[in-house]
């Protein structure tokens, strides 16, 4: 096991998306820095836009967080950096902006999600090479990890899981709910959705496990037990 029981992705809760909530807004600059002063590491998602530069958003699509129609990954940075953040002065952010923002001052656990560019995975490597602050990688996808652990065998990689995978064929539900690919990818840690845990998650034997998304300190308390640390958001851990 490469992560020893000091590792900060076991030791300090990371905010989901970063600090959020009443007034700031999900994945934005605002959230990132106040996650930031607050000292928390903080969880992003990337994707590639149309003319290939990185950007951190959850959805797949525009509609929810800035009205649009349309796939992030259908647009250029400079179509996405006209739309705003739930009807505030909030825009999307770069991966650029979000790393000026940690490094050297809080860590990151970034989710590389699935999309249609298939060279998203060594475009975020190559950027990270030059970066000075911590990190962790971590995917739905077991190829895009399996890529990583090729490309950039040093980089602290995990998987994500989920007991309740929507949208995707039967077969990559199992994948993705009991990580079925996990001797081929040999990573670093699990993040897996709490309501699987400890369900899914026994046979991760000696591999860390992060609970995601965690919304409460009663669930928290609940998954404790079984985990080593969590991603959080709706509430701050004591």
């Amino acid at each position: 096991m490469r992560l020893n029981k000091d590792y900060w992705l076991l030791n300090k809760p990371v905010a989901h998306r970063g600090l959020w909530g009443d007034e700031i807004i999900e994945n934005s600059i605002t959230a990132y820095r106040n996650a930031v002063e607050k000292g928390y590491p903080i969880e992003i998602d990337v994707y590639v836009t149309k003319d290939d530069k990185l950007v951190s958003f959850h959805d797949k699509t525009l509609k929810r967080m800035t009205g649009a129609d349309g796939f992030v990954y259908e647009k250029t940075l400079a179509e996405l950096k006209e739309l705003r953040l739930a009807g505030t002065d909030e825009q999307i952010p770069t991966f650029d902006e979000v790393l000026a923002i940690c490094e050297n001052k809080t860590p990151i656990l970034i989710e590389i999600k699935d999309q249609p560019n298939n060279t998203v995975v060594e475009k975020v490597i190559e950027r990270l090479k030059s970066y000075k602050g911590e990190f962790a990688l971590q995917s739905f996808n077991p190829l895009y990890i399996k890529k990583v652990k090729k490309l950039a065998p040093s980089f602290i990689r995990g998987i994500l899981g989920r007991h309740d995978a929507k949208n995707k064929s039967a077969f990559t539900r199992l994948i993705v709910k009991k990580m079925l690919l996990n001797f081929l990818i040999k990573p670093d840690f699990i993040s897996y959705s709490y309501k699987g845990i400890p369900k899914y998650t026994k046979k991760s034997k000696k591999i860390p496990v992060i609970a995601w998304t965690v919304t409460s300190a009663e669930i928290e308390k609940t998954v404790r037990p079984y985990i080593n640390n969590i991603i959080f958001e709706h509430y701050i851990p004591q």
